[in-house]
C-alpha cells in the first residue's frame, strides 16, 4: 500500500492540533488536502446538515490546501465529493482529542465523517485517529498560533513508523482501522475488539430530576475496562489500541441462511 494523496479531516475543526500533527508527520512524502469542519464539532456523529443551508471555504493550513466546511464532518465529506476532481487513496480522521471507543463510536465525528467519506467513495481505505487527552483539550478550539512542541513530543517518534507499518502491512486487508493512542506517549501496540460497554468507558448521565435537566459534563471518562484485548482496557493500559473494523454491519452467518427464506406475513 503506498498512498499518494491523503485527505486530512476530523471534527475538531481544519486547523486543528490532531490535523496539523498529521500534517507535520506525512507532508514530506504524500500529497495531502484537507476537507474538514470549520469550527469544533465533537460528538456529532454522522450527522448531516439536512434542514440547514451552509457553505464552505478554500483555506491552507501549514502549506497544504483544503476546505472548511460550515457543518459536520459528514457534510465535510459530502462537500469534499464535489469539491476535490480526483479520488483520494487513503482518508485520515484526527488525531481526535478525546478517545473514540467500542460503542462510542457511534456519537464520534472523527468516525463519523471518516465513513461517510468512506461511502461516498472518496478513497478504498480509511483511519481514524484518536487521543486519550483531559477533558479540558476535548472540546477546544484551536487556531494555527498553537504551538505544536508539546504535541510533537507525545507523537513524534511514533506517527511515522506506525504509518510506515500500517501501509507496508496493507492495513492487515480491512478497510477501516480504529486507532487510539493513550493519554502517555507509547510505542507499545495491541490488536484489539471494540468495547462493547459504553459505561465501562463513561460515566452515567448526570440527572437533576426536579428540573429534568441532564449533563454529561462530569459524566465522561472513567474506564473501568481492564481486558487489554478491548480498546478501552488496551489504553488503560498504555497501548496504542488498533481495531481492524468493517464497513459492512450485516451478520452475514444469518444473512447467508435467510437469504433465500421465503416469508408471508
Amino acid at each position: 500500500m503506498n498512498p499518494k494523496r491523503i485527505l486530512l479531516t476530523g471534527d475538531d475543526g481544519y486547523n486543528s492540533i490532531g490535523i496539523r500533527l498529521l500534517i507535520n508527520a506525512l507532508k514530506d512524502d504524500h500529497e495531502l488536502h484537507i476537507a474538514a469542519t470549520k469550527h469544533q464539532q465533537s460528538g456529532v456523529g454522522g450527522k448531516i446538515s439536512v434542514y440547514t443551508d451552509s457553505s464552505w471555504e478554500e483555506i491552507e493550513v501549514d502549506g497544504v490546501p483544503g476546505i472548511a466546511v460550515e457543518g459536520t464532518p459528514a457534510d465535510a465529506a459530502e462537500c469534499a465529493s464535489v469539491h476535490f476532481s480526483e479520488k483520494f487513496d487513503l482518508i485520515l480522521s484526527g488525531i481526535n482529542l478525546g478517545l473514540n471507543v467500542g460503542a462510542v463510536i457511534i456519537s464520534s465525528g472523527t468516525y463519523g465523517g471518516m465513513t461517510r467519506g468512506f461511502a461516498l467513495e472518496l478513497a478504498p481505505k480509511a483511519i481514524a485517529l484518536s487521543w486519550n487527552v483531559p477533558y479540558e483539550l476535548m472540546l477546544k478550539k484551536h487556531d494555527e498560533s498553537e504551538n505544536l512542541k508539546e504535541y510533537q513530543e507525545h507523537f513524534h517518534k511514533i506517527l511515522k513508523p506506525l504509518f510506515k507499518k500500517i501501509f507496508a502491512e496493507n492495513m492487515w486487508d480491512v478497510d477501516i482501522l480504529n486507532i487510539n493512542f493513550p493519554e502517555k506517549p507509547s510505542n507499545k501496540i495491541r490488536f484489539t475488539k471494540m468495547s462493547k460497554s459504553v459505561r465501562k468507558v463513561f460515566e452515567p448521565l448526570e440527572v437533576d430530576r426536579e428540573t429534568r435537566k441532564f449533563s454529561y459534563k462530569t459524566s465522561l471518562l472513567n474506564i473501568t475496562e481492564d481486558n487489554p484485548r478491548y480498546d478501552a482496557g488496551a489504553l488503560k493500559q498504555g497501548y496504542i489500541s488498533i481495531t481492524p473494523c468493517a464497513f459492512d454491519p450485516t451478520h452475514f452467518t444469518t444473512f447467508e441462511k435467510l437469504e433465500k427464506t421465503k416469508l408471508k406475513i
